[in-house]
């Protein structure tokens, strides 16, 4: 008998495997041409992180708005995110299903983010609320782009190569995170201002989406049976798929959990390294480089162990490295001791970005895959704002070492939710949850009938 993950795996997922390894693999070239949009995406995260945070702190003092307005997810995403990739997974176009979103959300998104810094001329008593709807809008939009792009990736990849090309994706991305941190104050005659990295945030999202966009032809749909119903229609059956596909709700939890535990530190991390330590601005981003720098070395191996090992046993060791690197939050003092937290985070949350979405991808159907990246985007909207509000209020009671007690606790609960996920149960619960879609179209059709 074979093993994945440490656990037996059935006939069922033998033959799973087998029609998986039957799709052509993506070759080199593709898997860069999709990854490039990762690129400005990359960009969009470290601005929010690390820069819009500290750029906050210029009109508010307020950890708990400076933590929901410095976010990438927030509450209308458990709403807007399984909306936005159920439709994905039914629209049919001559650009194919996912892209029509990216084309159609990050110009604007872009916009938005060139907006944001002319909020500041604004009158006071106007300024922070034009910067909150700003803020809001730009990142609504980003969030409406980035799942139908993360679902893009299973459309065009074998799941044998899902950890290797995701490994490269988010080595392109963080490539984007570190760009906008190393940008040096004067660029020739120009000087490179927080405001400035806002328009260049901007302009190369837009650039890099569309050259994935125009370079990756997406493939024909895998199924037709929710071609059949209407997009509320859909919406109810995908839910009901919850009750089928068990692994993939435990999936959901973890990512709960974690997105509790990140969120309650990545929007107060320059912030935090800042307060400890009274260092400039630009010295608490380049300590945030070294979290992001020791992410972008170590992802695409973790990928390629990923390929290997499977992912439930790659998040395992994330999660752990994640937990560890919290704990050190609680006591270190100076930036060199921050800088090796950061590191020990940075592997974590390498092994994280390459692991978590192909173990999603492993436990539901191929027709869905945009509707479960919706409501994995889902449990992080629920659970960034929480952890904003819980501990922004932590943090304005008693200080900012307070946001690694929560990460701890949070990564705890995710460890606990991802042993409990069993993959050798998944080939069968998709079987199920498949055979239920078709029937469940044919009622449909009937009705309509």
């Amino acid at each position: 008998m074979s093993y994945r993950d440490g656990e037996p795996v059935t006939e069922a997922e033998n033959a799973a495997t087998k029609e998986s390894e039957a799709q052509p693999l993506l070759r080199g070239r593709k898997a860069v041409a999709y990854s490039i949009a990762n690129l400005g995406y990359g960009a969009f995260y470290t601005l929010n992180n690390a820069i819009l945070s500290l750029y906050l702190r210029r009109f508010t003092a307020n950890a708990i708005v400076i933590g929901l307005l410095g976010s990438t997810h927030s509450f209308e995403g458990a709403v807007i995110q399984p909306l936005v990739g159920s439709a994905s997974d039914r629209m049919r176009s001559k650009w194919g299903r996912r892209r029509p979103f990216i084309l159609t959300a990050i110009p604007i998104s872009s916009l938005f983010l060139l907006l944001t810094p002319l909020c500041a001329m604004l009158p006071h008593h106007v300024r922070l609320a034009a910067l909150v709807v700003c803020i809001f809008l730009f990142t609504v939009t980003f969030n409406i782009s980035q799942d139908p792009y993360n679902a893009l990736m299973p459309d065009i990849t074998p799941e044998r190569q899902r950890g290797r090309v995701t490994g490269i994706s988010m080595f392109i991305f963080l490539i984007g995170q570190v760009l906008l941190v190393m940008l040096p104050e004067k660029v020739g005659p120009f000087t490179v201002t927080t405001e400035t990295k806002f328009s260049i945030c901007a302009l190369l999202m837009l650039a890099t989406t569309l050259i994935t966009c125009v370079l990756i032809k997406e493939p024909d749909h895998p199924h037709e049976v929710v071609q059949k119903t209407n997009h509320l229609q859909s919406i109810v059956v995908a839910l009901r798929g919850l009750r089928t596909l068990r692994q993939a709700r435990k999936a959901l939890l973890v990512s709960f959990f974690s997105g509790l535990g990140v969120g309650a530190v990545f929007p107060f991390l320059t912030v935090f390294v800042k307060s400890i330590t009274g260092c400039t601005d630009q010295v608490a981003e380049i300590a945030f480089l070294f979290l992001v720098a020791t992410t972008a070395l170590c992802v695409v191996p973790f990928g390629w162990l990923t390929d290997k090992i499977g992912p439930r046993a790659v998040l395992l060791i994330a999660l752990t490295l994640i937990g560890s690197a919290s704990l050190g939050g609680l006591w270190v003092q100076s930036i060199a001791q921050i800088k090796v937290v950061m590191i020990l985070a940075g592997i974590g949350n390498a092994a994280q970005f390459a692991a978590a979405y192909p173990l999603l991808y492993l436990l539901v159907p191929p027709e869905e895959t945009g509707f479960y990246t919706g409501l994995q985007s889902t449990a992080l909207s629920i659970a960034t704002p929480i952890t904003s509000i819980v501990t922004g209020t932590l943090v304005n009671g008693g200080g900012y070492r307070r946001i690694f007690i929560v990460c701890s606790l949070c990564v705890a609960g995710a460890i606990y939710a991802l042993a409990a996920v069993k993959l050798r149960h998944a080939p069968e619960e998709i079987a199920d949850r498949e055979q239920l879609l078709r029937l469940a179209s044919e009622s449909i059709s009937e009705t309509a009938g």
